[in-house]
């Protein structure tokens, strides 16, 4: 329950940033990315939110249902554009794998150099 609790707070946190500060990011990925931040600074312990995000997680196709449903409403708009949808979600999706895909290989092979001292050692 402590976990849901902090989950709902920092989205929650999220809104008021958004609806009082102005903040021109979606209340609920400034809630995340609080959450994530409080998670790094160590003011937040993981184990007090793994089991809730877990939970969350596991069910997340629920969370797409109210989505689907608003897509269900456009089914006449989508078949006159058909195409351009097809094509958008393609290429975002190509441009996201391609970035991931760079980000990650960025990221492994700065982890995989050794320093001069390290393969010394391991010599």
């Amino acid at each position: 329950m402590r976990g849901f609790a902090i989950i709902i707070g920092f989205d929650g946190l999220g809104w008021l940033l958004n609806k009082l500060a102005g903040f021109p990011l979606p209340p609920h990925v400034l809630g995340l990315l609080l959450l994530t931040a409080a998670l790094f600074l160590k003011l937040v312990k993981l184990e007090w939110v793994e089991a809730s995000a877990v939970l969350l997680t596991r069910h997340m196709m629920l969370f797409f249902v109210p989505l689907l449903v608003g897509v269900s409403t456009f089914l006449p708009q989508l078949r006159e554009s058909w195409a351009a949808a097809a094509l958008s979600l393609t290429a975002g999706t190509a441009a996201v794998v391609l970035l991931t895909g760079g980000v990650t290989q960025v990221l492994t092979s700065t982890k995989r150099k050794e320093t001069p001292h390290e393969r010394q050692q391991s010599l």
